[in-house]
């Protein structure tokens, strides 16, 4: 597939300038490819934007629901992909009118909180983490796990980003869309910090990222995922970052005088909807509630 051809070079060019994650670029990109290759395979003829019409989505989106089968959540995300490709054309003066302009998202029931860790599963992994004894796991750890920092957040973290005093912290975060945020770092994050801040030293470190791999560069998303799915194969536990982050809100949800705004501040949520489903009851809730009934 020739990407110049369909514009997708100027296309990343464009989310690059519009501040969208790696990750997210990575995404959308593979989800016009998707398309395209839908499209040709469809109609028996060559991609040309301009000549896509509303049906062609409708279309599109009806293919991934009843033939693919695909999660509502999936086919959503690669229908916003598609809503940003054609309004980039249609803003380059590429194409003359969207056709992705009123293109529907899937209807979704009610969100359940997303999946976190159980205790159990939780303190398994945390004394897997500390019986390691790397100071770089630990930090990990402990910095996604009690600030609920998103990957692409973690692995920005600047020096001049933490504060450490003798009994408290400060973690600033840049977050999406340049949003800043400041964090109060928990005690077993400030030690974790520390403790690496002098391995760091040790490794004679020039950068000003916090976090540095064994070949002295500063980490990438994906050798944080790498690092995670360690964990995950020698732990047998599913894990995924985002699930460290539901983890934290939910414990900080649980704590005395924190609510719904302090949850959406401390995990840099636009909206307060992004907020709210940690207040819905969780599925492993539902279970134990369930499992917990006498039978008299």
């Amino acid at each position: 597939m020739d990407t110049k051809e369909y514009y997708l070079d100027a296309f990343v060019d464009y989310l690059n300038k519009s501040d969208k994650s790696s990750g997210t670029i990575l995404t959308y990109t593979a989800n016009i490819k998707g398309f395209i290759k839908y499209y040709v395979e469809s109609y028996g003829e060559e991609f040309i934007p301009e000549n896509v019409i509303m049906m062609d989505l409708r279309n599109y989106r009806n293919y991934l629901l009843n033939i693919k089968r695909q999660k509502a959540s999936t086919i959503n995300n690669k229908i916003a992909s598609l809503k940003e490709y054609f309004f980039f054309l249609m803003s380059n003066s590429i194409i003359k009118t969207n056709p992705a302009e009123n293109l529907k998202k899937i209807r979704t029931n009610k969100p359940v909180a997303p999946k976190s860790f159980s205790d159990t599963e939780f303190k398994k992994i945390k004394r897997y983490v500390y019986r390691s004894q790397k100071d770089l796991w630990i930090v990990v750890f402990e910095l996604l796990s009690k600030t609920g920092v998103r990957v692409s957040e973690l692995i920005n973290i600047r020096l001049a980003d933490i504060t450490i005093n003798e009994r408290s912290g400060n973690l600033r975060v840049i977050g999406k869309n340049q949003k800043e945020r400041n964090i109060p770092l928990h005690l077993d994050v400030r030690k974790a910090i520390t403790a690496y801040m002098e391995v760091r030293d040790r490794m004679s470190i020039s950068s000003d990222y916090l976090l540095i791999s064994e070949r002295k560069r500063p980490f990438t998303r994906s050798g944080i995922f790498k690092m995670l799915k360690r964990w995950e194969n020698d732990t047998n536990i599913k894990i995924h970052p985002h699930m460290f982050r539901h983890h934290f809100a939910i414990q900080v949800l649980n704590t005395p005088n924190a609510d719904i705004n302090t949850v959406q501040y401390l995990l840099g949520h636009e909206s307060i909807e992004s907020s709210a489903i940690y207040l819905k009851v969780r599925q492993e809730d539902l279970e134990e509630s369930i499992n917990a009934i006498s039978d008299y």
